[in-house]
């Protein structure tokens, strides 16, 4: 029996012109009302996840989200980071050096700011600092304090660039970090022990839940671990075809209220598993 429902939000949980659909809200809410525990899981900082917590009325004691892909979990009740799993200035210094011969910029991310060295931040940059409603924050990476923490590292530039990263990473940073391509101009960058999966099991646990009393519901790469931990993996419609492979249901698109479908099909269903 599915006793919790973790879902991504962009392209998964909201549309292409990032609302929510009614139907998404209706059935997430219906889902809450018999008992099932609902988790937002993105690579979102918090606060970039708050406004969909206050509007699912996810704030309550014992809710949690899950942001940066795994990096933090978060009580939706104090607003507290619960647990995290975190990167380090000598790890941004060593990634920014492995990747300077390409024409992409890297900056990184805690859950308050966005940092980068460039003095001319590029588009991408700022519309990223723009989404995520953080900060951006110009500084040198040799004279932060070594013991400050980030999320993630971010790579950021024009797709072709990026597709020259991905066809040509370095081996230190195969060696060092857990990294994704989550759009065609954004390569996400972790510490090799976090992604989504690894955190849904840790949030699990803390709610005393088996992880196939799980339902995943994601659309892009950096959702795999997570569908492949959980007992129950549905997929958008809308998803990366890579990813379609992982789960055990195709839903209809972020577009069409797929989450809504999906979590509908789930309670008809009496919250057990189905598959067509």
């Amino acid at each position: 029996m599915i006793r919790l429902i973790t879902i991504d939000i962009d392209g998964t949980l909201l549309t292409s012109t990032r609302s929510l659909p009614k139907k998404n809200k209706e059935m997430i809410l219906k889902a809450k009302s018999m008992g099932c525990h609902i988790a937002l899981v993105s690579g979102r900082p918090f606060s970039g996840i708050l406004p969909y917590v206050k509007e699912l009325d996810l704030e309550g004691e014992g809710h949690f989200s899950i942001s940066q892909n795994g990096s933090y979990i978060f009580d939706n009740h104090t607003k507290e980071i619960i647990t995290g799993t975190y990167q380090y200035p000598k790890d941004l210094i060593l990634l920014d050096r492995a990747l300077e011969k390409f024409k992409v910029q890297i900056s990184a991310m805690d859950d308050k700011s966005f940092y980068t060295r460039h003095k001319n931040p590029n588009i991408l940059t700022r519309l990223d600092s723009f989404i995520t409603k953080l900060k951006l924050q110009k500084i040198n990476y040799n004279n932060l304090d070594k013991n400050k923490t980030f999320g993630r590292f971010l790579i950021m530039g024009w797709p072709w660039n990026i597709e020259k990263v991905m066809n040509n990473m370095p081996k230190v940073v195969d060696d060092n970090f857990y990294y994704v391509k989550t759009a065609p101009i954004l390569i996400e960058v972790m510490n090799p022990k976090t992604n989504k999966g690894h955190a849904i099991k840790l949030m699990s646990e803390k709610l005393g839940f088996a992880l196939d009393e799980i339902m995943a519901i994601g659309n892009e790469m950096n959702d795999i671990p997570m569908l492949e931990m959980a007992g129950f993996a549905v997929a958008m419609e809308n998803s990366n075809d890579l990813l379609k492979p992982h789960s055990d249901f195709v839903t209809k698109s972020n577009n069409k209220a797929g989450v809504g479908y999906a979590i509908k099909r789930l309670i008809e269903n009496n919250f057990e598993k189905y598959t067509n």
